[in-house]
């Protein structure tokens, strides 16, 4: 069910499908762009931040889709967003804070929801798109309710682009970004079955085909830009649902992926195969009008086969968890949840949280949290064995709890208030040395502590009936303190310390359209090109008819060379500009349902 504002004790976003149609989004990064969400996008994946976290788990459907594996150089494990059809989001959930308690490893920053609707009738729509680069896409959709209490929704989409440009933040030229051309082809089938007595059963299935120029960084850079890099992946997720009642559910999945990797004209690069396998059960249990219980227990057994670093194993999570929700006079609610984690591989834990919500009225709440959360270290740094890099089998798990006051209201003249406040502390969190002083290769170890503070501000409000505005700040600094250092230090690899964005959107008629601008200020040189930047975005859509409509698209309209990548670990090996944001870029497409 969505979730209400002002009934939980976080800051939550909640993307409409209604918002999602307007803005014609091609992937979800473009999609969480519009929230305030930071994105790095490196050459083989983009990294959601929240709270100035990477630590982020991705869930579709309620389902664990975050691999312990680095997706793209940077990341703490995830998942590649651009594998998901935009065509078959119902919304997206973005909750700020940890989750552990209730979703353990992952949970640090937040976690991010995409929730896929089911059939609502018998309709197909045709879509296609073209634009920079060569970009062209092509999608089908169909789906029908039948009489019988069956339905089923089936897409098929195929997009390719060629080599992206970018603009020289050195040379103020654009350039092309090689190696960074990508075909895909993905095939999504939803099946449901509605029983008797509020039951439903529901069969998923995803593949994505795709083919991808792999190039590392910009040209110029002395390590890590790949010649004639090129990769080919392939991703099947299953799950079976079976639902009871409100919020109670037992599942089976299976999430598969191949990815391989070659560049400098020959077969070096890398194999990897990761498969989980899991099963999860849920239940809800109103004890009264003022007391509910919500309890669960997850397996999952993920097997990884990594040839080029030298990774071949296997290892288990088994988890059982607990939360108990008061309701209590005055409109107070509070909420204690605990979690117990046993992974095979480094051992057991248990996560726990306390939520107390007060609503004020139907608009207004306030809200304080404590919750812990933990991050399991990466496949790579325990497992590893290559020339460059040796794994650590004595890594600990990042540990550590989040603190955040917040509230959501309306105030005089309809504008609606997000606002929070955080302070989180994290112990053992995972670096890397690749000094080469303390071992002859590089190698992952954890560090004493780190510590985030920051503050997310949302303001939206209708100006009219045909115009509306929002309006978004964060901030977010981040220190660390080596086990070897007498105080903290900045983290200069933050790219958004202050983050703001301005929505502007005009309805009317056959017209829609839509602008957004984003900046960030206050990075660091020695990570980036810039300490500031800004860029435009704007959308905009007519209807022909009932049934057909037709939008153009133009990303980065001022041609700004910015990015949202920093030289993280490397930056003795990079320079500035390593990763660059692509340079302005137009799109046009129709959409005709039949």
């Amino acid at each position: 069910m969505p979730v209400k504002k002002t009934e939980v004790a976080a800051n939550v976003t909640v993307i409409s499908q209604e918002e999602i149609e307007k803005g014609n989004f091609s992937s979800v990064p473009e999609i969480l762009r519009t929230s305030n969400v930071n994105l790095e996008e490196g050459s083989n994946g983009t990294i959601p931040f929240i709270n100035g976290d990477n630590r982020v788990l991705i869930l579709v459907d309620g389902i664990r889709m975050n691999w312990d594996q680095i997706i793209t150089s940077g990341s703490k494990g995830g998942f590649n967003l651009n594998n998901i059809p935009v065509k078959n989001i119902e919304r997206i959930e973005i909750v700020r804070g940890p989750s552990s308690s209730l979703y353990g490893s992952d949970a640090v920053g937040g976690v991010i929801n995409i929730i896929t609707r089911k059939a609502t009738g018998s309709n197909t729509s045709i879509a296609t798109e073209f634009g920079s680069w060569g970009m062209r896409k092509y999608n089908l959709s169909t789906e029908n309710k039948l009489t019988n209490g069956y339905s089923y929704l089936i897409t098929a989409e195929h997009k390719k682009q060629d080599n992206t440009e970018y603009k020289n933040a050195a040379t103020g030229k654009v350039e092309t970004l090689p190696q960074s051309y990508v075909e895909q082809d993905s095939v999504t089938m939803r099946l449901d079955k509605e029983l008797s007595a509020g039951r439903t059963l529901s069969f998923q299935f995803e593949h994505v085909d795709k083919d991808f120029g792999f190039g590392g960084t910009a040209p110029g850079q002395p390590y890590w830009h790949y010649e004639n890099g090129r990769g080919e992946s392939k991703d099947d997720n299953m799950a079976l649902t079976y639902h009871f009642g409100t919020d109670n559910l037992f599942r089976v999945y299976r999430n598969h992926s191949t990815e391989e990797v070659s560049y400098d004209g020959a077969t070096i690069g890398y194999d990897v195969e990761r498969t989980a396998t899991g099963a999860e059960w849920q239940q809800s249990k109103r004890l009264s009008d003022q007391h509910t219980l919500v309890g669960g227990a997850d397996w999952r057994q993920t097997d990884f086969t990594y040839v080029s670093q030298g990774i071949d194993d296997t290892y288990s999570t088994k988890a059982i968890f607990l939360e108990d929700h008061w309701t209590l006079p005055s409109n107070w609610t509070l909420t204690l949840g605990s979690r117990y984690d046993d992974h095979s591989i480094i051992g057991d834990h248990v996560t726990s949280r306390l939520t107390a919500n007060r609503k004020i009225n139907t608009a207004t709440n306030i809200y304080a949290s404590w919750g812990q959360f933990v991050k399991s270290p990466q496949v790579e740094d325990l497992f590893s064995n290559t020339l460059y890099f040796v794994g650590n089998p004595n890594l600990r798990p990042e540990t550590g709890d989040t603190v955040t006051l917040g509230m959501n209201t309306e105030l005089a003249g309809g504008t609606k208030l997000q606002a929070s406040i955080f302070s989180s502390r994290v112990k053992d969190a995972i670096d890397y040395d690749y000094s080469y002083t303390k071992n002859p290769r590089g190698y992952a170890y954890n560090i004493d502590n780190q510590k985030r503070q920051g503050l997310d501000i949302n303001l939206t409000h209708q100006l009219s009936p045909h115009w509306s505005a929002s309006a978004g700040y964060s901030y977010v600094k981040i220190k660390n303190k080596d086990a070897d250092a007498t105080d903290y230090s900045n983290d200069l690899s933050n790219s958004q310390p202050n983050g703001y964005r301005l929505g502007v959107q005009y309805d009317q008629d056959k017209w829609n359209a839509g602008l957004t601008v984003r900046a960030a200020t206050g990075r660091s040189l020695e990570q980036f090109t810039s300490k500031s930047y800004v860029t435009f975005d704007l959308v905009t859509n007519y209807k022909i008819s009932p049934d057909t409509r037709v939008y153009i698209k133009g990303y980065n309209l001022l041609n700004r060379a910015y990015e949202l990548k920093s030289l993280s670990t490397f930056g003795a090996y990079l320079s500035a500009g390593a990763y660059p944001m692509a340079s302005r870029s137009f799109y046009i497409g129709v959409e005709h349902r039949m």
